[in-house]
């Protein structure tokens, strides 16, 4: 497993075939797609998992009014989240200071108190909350269940040269799916180990995640592209036939 830092970064080795699959955010893999459409969806990696978090200060949305609230980018579920949670309030997205953060450093941003809330992926909710940084104020569960966040993209390349391969791959991701959702202590230990978080923080941070039924529907695409498109996060969707792999049914 190699790990990235940026996302134009995965893109890049995708295309270039120096990985073969990636999990990779929703709206980067359209943007991939857009570019090189050797490029195609596998799957989802999870449902759900992505939460709102506050400063110990912030009561409510209304509170973020005239604040800094942090994305880890533009073209990102948690981009089209916020921008749902704030129709809902009323708040206009000009009424914050939205920036662009790595995750990574979103729970000490915000213990600088350089930003009021951000949007992001567990962990880093959950530790936030352990840390006394700040709370989550709302799960992606509560305001859109069962929603997409990361999909597993991959070089349809390893697909065509190597006959098999997408069955035994399919076997493989959903024994791995179902020990997830489980919790089996496998999963605690492979993500101790790929964190380094205490365990505490990484039990809580999975109450917030799915991996039940990752299969990337029609009406998942739907859904998420009618989300993106109405938010503006992109301009255009793929086709769901064109973006999604076919599974062979």
């Amino acid at each position: 497993m190699i790990r990235f830092t940026a996302w134009p970064e995965v893109v890049e080795a995708l295309r270039a075939g120096r990985v073969d699959g990636a999990s990779i955010l929703l709206e980067v893999a359209m943007r991939a797609f857009e570019m090189d459409n050797s490029l195609g969806v596998f799957g989802l990696s999870h449902r759900d998992g992505n939460v709102i978090v506050v400063n110990n200060h912030v009561d409510c949305y209304n509170c973020l009014v005239g604040q800094t609230v942090a994305i880890p980018h533009t073209l990102s579920p948690h981009n089209s989240l916020l921008q749902a949670v704030f129709e809902r309030e009323g708040i206009g997205m000009d009424e914050i200071n939205l920036v662009e953060i790595s995750p990574a450093e979103m729970p000490f941003t915000m213990a600088a108190r350089a930003i009021s809330a951000y949007v992001v992926a567990e962990p880093w909710g959950s530790l936030a909350e352990a840390r006394g940084i700040g709370r989550i104020l709302e799960n992606s569960n509560e305001i859109k269940p069962d929603s997409a966040c990361c999909v597993l993209l991959f070089n349809t390349q390893i697909f065509d040269e190597n006959e098999g391969f997408y069955e035994w791959f399919a076997e493989q991701f959903s024994t791995a799916a179902a020990y997830a959702e489980a919790r089996h202590e496998k999963v605690f230990s492979a993500f101790r180990r790929s964190t380094n978080f205490e365990m505490s923080i990484i039990q809580e941070s999975l109450t917030h995640t799915s991996f039940e039924n990752l299969t990337f529907t029609q009406e998942d695409f739907d859904i998420a592209a009618d989300t993106i498109l109405r938010f503006g996060i992109l301009d255009e969707v793929p086709s769901f036939e064109d973006f999604v792999i076919n599974r062979g049914d």
